[in-house]
């Protein structure tokens, strides 16, 4: 306590970033107050739609984006132009869209092929699509200091293995890794992976998960759950 005022209040004072970071934290939990959204610091949402029971953690950038209910975000992920499914697990120092360069003309550089920078160009239009929409399902799980380049669709399921650059489609319950990521293994035999996504398991309300989370711990118990629920 000094001068009768607390450490927290002197920080806002001394560092005005603080402050600003607090205000637009408030902000964004009023405005997704009934999605009971979970919030870090930092955190900048724009233009994007947020499920139930979201996590978004420390200097989380979510832009242009969907994230579906139940999906989380770690610290320090940037998600561009992404549709996120529900049930994701997504790490920290991940980069969604970071938009592509043309690599079969003369010049990889924007000045010939586009006129919407922020320096000097010389192209009198847009020639090449840098930036495309990306697709993540339902239940996947991104590792730490991954990239998903533009343009990617990752099945549900699917495992993307730490520090994996991600150029191409991912399979559902495929599991990939590297630089580029390739294919490593099926989490599941075809037959398990069809009865799964059959089940759509992802789409029950909460009443569902909070009565039957323990056959999400055992895959005898879940197949034969859903053969007998239909």
């Amino acid at each position: 306590m000094v001068f009768g005022i607390n450490k927290k209040s002197l920080l806002l004072i001394f560092k005005p970033s603080e402050l600003y970071a607090s205000y637009k934290r408030k902000k964004h939990l009023k405005i997704y107050k009934n999605k009971k959204l979970r919030l870090g610091i930092y955190v900048s949402i724009s233009n994007s739609k947020i499920g139930e029971n979201v996590f978004l953690g420390n200097n989380v950038e979510l832009t242009n984006s969907k994230i579906g209910n139940h999906s989380y975000v770690n610290s320090k992920t940037s998600v561009n132009r992404t549709s996120i499914g529900k049930f994701c697990s997504i790490g920290s120092n991940v980069v969604f869209g970071l938009g592509k360069h043309p690599t079969t003309i003369i010049s990889t550089h924007p000045a010939f092929y586009s006129n919407n920078k922020s320096f000097k160009t010389f192209a009198d239009k847009v020639y090449f699509k840098e930036y495309e929409n990306i697709k993540i399902g339902n239940d996947v799980w991104i590792g730490y200091n991954s990239i998903i380049m533009d343009g990617v669709n990752i099945g549900n399921g699917a495992i993307i293995a730490a520090g994996a650059v991600v150029t191409k489609d991912v399979k559902p319950y495929e599991v990939v890794g590297g630089v580029p990521a390739r294919h490593i293994k099926y989490r599941f035999t075809h037959d398990m992976i069809n009865l799964i996504e059959k089940t759509e398991w992802w789409n029950n309300d909460e009443d569902f998960f909070k009565d039957n989370y323990k056959i999400f711990l055992d895959n005898e118990k879940f197949i034969n759950y859903f053969k007998n629920r239909n």
